[in-house]
């Protein structure tokens, strides 16, 4: 992870005003909480910070931060638990407001942004990390998977993957039913 003195920080409504913009490709390891939700620390991170400033109809003017995310990512996919290829694509805006009381009231009634709280020491990769997090898929599945072998019970075959290939298949459960059911009648009989 990138140490705090090489960290960018702004001074959110200095770079607004001058229309400023930072960008940076990165490792996903750069950010930990990230790699903590991620199959492996591979992949990459992209990011491109903006300021702007936007005039009022009735006067004044408000400021804006806006992020691009492109990244090349591995998460695990939630059937099989094997890794699988991410890729994330997000643009974000943000408006910044004076205090916390203010960003959640503005941001109840705002749709097109999110509402930030301004600061004259903001943490880019802070920002960059928690808009990452929240691309993330909440449940990744390959198009086609088979469960793990570990849950399938011992000695019963996964189905056969669309490519033909033999793998280890499960049993009908309506059909271990009955072969339970049939036993039970013999148990009762003997008795």
């Amino acid at each position: 992870m990138a140490s705090l003195s090489s960290r960018p920080w702004i001074d959110t409504a200095e770079f607004c005003r001058r229309g400023s913009t930072l960008s940076a490709r990165q490792p996903a390891g750069d950010f930990q909480r990230l790699t903590d939700l991620l199959a492996s620390s591979d992949g990459e991170l992209g990011w491109v910070l903006s300021g702007e400033r936007s005039q009022r109809p009735e006067g004044g003017s408000d400021s804006f931060l806006r992020l691009v995310l492109d990244a090349k990512l591995s998460v695990r996919c939630d059937r099989c638990l094997q890794p699988m290829p991410f890729s994330l694509h997000e643009e974000r805006l943000f408006k910044l407001a004076l205090t916390e009381t203010m960003a959640e009231r503005e941001d109840r009634d705002a749709d097109d942004y999110d509402v930030l709280v301004g600061s004259a020491r903001f943490d880019v990769l802070e920002l960059v990390e928690d808009e990452a997090i929240m691309g993330l898929p909440i449940a990744p599945r390959h198009s086609v998977c088979d469960l793990p072998a570990a849950q399938l019970p011992e000695g019963q075959m996964a189905p056969r993957p669309s490519n033909g290939a033999l793998s280890p298949a499960r049993e009908n459960p309506f059909a271990v039913l009955a072969s339970l059911k049939r036993g039970s009648r013999k148990d009762g009989d003997a008795g």
